[in-house]
């Protein structure tokens, strides 16, 4: 590695931080750098598509990581990585609780973690961190531009410092020729807790063999990932009459499952 300190690009397989991506290695000034993309095995295979198309055309060099309890994280790939939630289930498998919208343990333990351990196996003491996340996202750049975290790494924002919105996204993609294959309501995480309780009944209406990961995890926990109501009651209202305005009051959390 050069002398220039490291930028570390956080691929989240969403259509902004792609866009991010491209935009960092097409400005020629972070020649020091490591694209990671962090696996939990829940994410849609479209997800898992995308990152490796973006990787195979950008000529990125995507690392693929997961969580490993014993080293703490391993280097995949697209074609070995988990598909049936396997990180996911064994980081589970070592609780006693299930994470929730207060206590949101697995992307810690599932996405930053895994990359921090990789970066530091590297040498690499401290360096920069790269996100998608854009000017129109105030919910999810808020404390990260004040940088108050205890972590070696210090947050940069491209697309939030060049005033990118949703729209330019939406524009971008519009000019490749090829995109993610999900839509916005749909997200990388299939069932992702954080989600509000209409859309998470649409899905499970459109996919009901989805529900079966979140279900198994309750029943073995015995405990639910959400405060009012267990992935088995969902599933109900999914088989219920579809009526337009039952959830609408419940909003969606802003996550790392954010496809936008």
């Amino acid at each position: 590695m050069t002398s220039s300190r490291l930028t570390v690009i956080s691929f989240s397989g969403g259509r902004s931080s792609a866009m991010m991506t491209k935009r960092m290695i097409d400005s020629g000034k972070y020649e020091n750098r490591v694209i990671v993309f962090a696996n939990t095995g829940k994410e849609r295979h479209e997800t898992l598509d995308f990152v490796h198309e973006c990787d195979i055309r950008w000529n990125l060099g995507v690392v693929w990581l997961e969580y490993d309890p014993a080293t703490k994280f391993r280097i995949t790939s697209y074609e070995n990585a988990s598909r049936n939630g396997e990180p996911f289930t064994t980081l589970l498998s070592t609780k006693v609780y299930l994470p929730n919208r207060v206590k949101r343990y697995c992307t810690g333990e599932l996405k930053v973690k895994p990359i921090k351990r990789y970066i530091q196996s590297l040498g690499v003491k401290n360096w920069d961190n790269a996100m998608g996340i854009r000017y129109d996202e105030p919910l999810r750049w808020g404390k990260m531009i004040q940088n108050t975290q205890h972590e070696p790494w210090f947050n940069v924002l491209p697309l939030y410092e060049d005033e990118i919105v949703k729209a330019d996204v939406s524009a971008f993609w519009r000019s490749q020729d090829f995109d993610l294959q999900l839509e916005s309501y749909q997200g990388n995480c299939d069932l992702c807790f954080m989600k509000g309780k209409k859309k998470l009944t649409r899905l499970i209406r459109e996919n009901p063999d989805s529900a079966t990961w979140w279900l198994n995890q309750e029943s073995q926990v015995g405990g639910t990932f959400r405060q009012r109501e267990s992935y088995s009651r969902l599933v109900e209202y999914s088989n219920q009459p579809l009526e337009p305005s039952l959830f609408d009051f419940e909003p969606d959390y802003p996550c790392h499952c954010n496809i936008d």
